[in-house]
């Protein structure tokens, strides 16, 4: 039998604001953050990985390559 385990409430914080000009001294730091933000939640599930696929235009909504990619 498995073992409920309490979970932390998550803090609510206020996002900050991103810099992603590629001239301000933050920009690596600022990209990683967003780059990581967007892994995560494309990564959520299949159905979250195919639609950024397909809004890319790598995927067709079917699952196959789109022409741009030899499909």
């Amino acid at each position: 039998m498995r073992r409920q385990t309490e979970t932390k409430p998550k803090r609510n914080r206020t996002p900050r604001k991103l810099d992603l000009d590629p001239g301000s001294p933050n920009f690596a730091r600022d990209f990683a953050i967003a780059a990581k933000a967007f892994t995560r939640k494309a990564t959520r599930s299949p159905e979250a990985a195919l639609a950024v696929l397909v809004a890319e235009g790598i995927l067709t909504p079917a699952g196959e390559l789109s022409k741009n990619y030899g499909g």
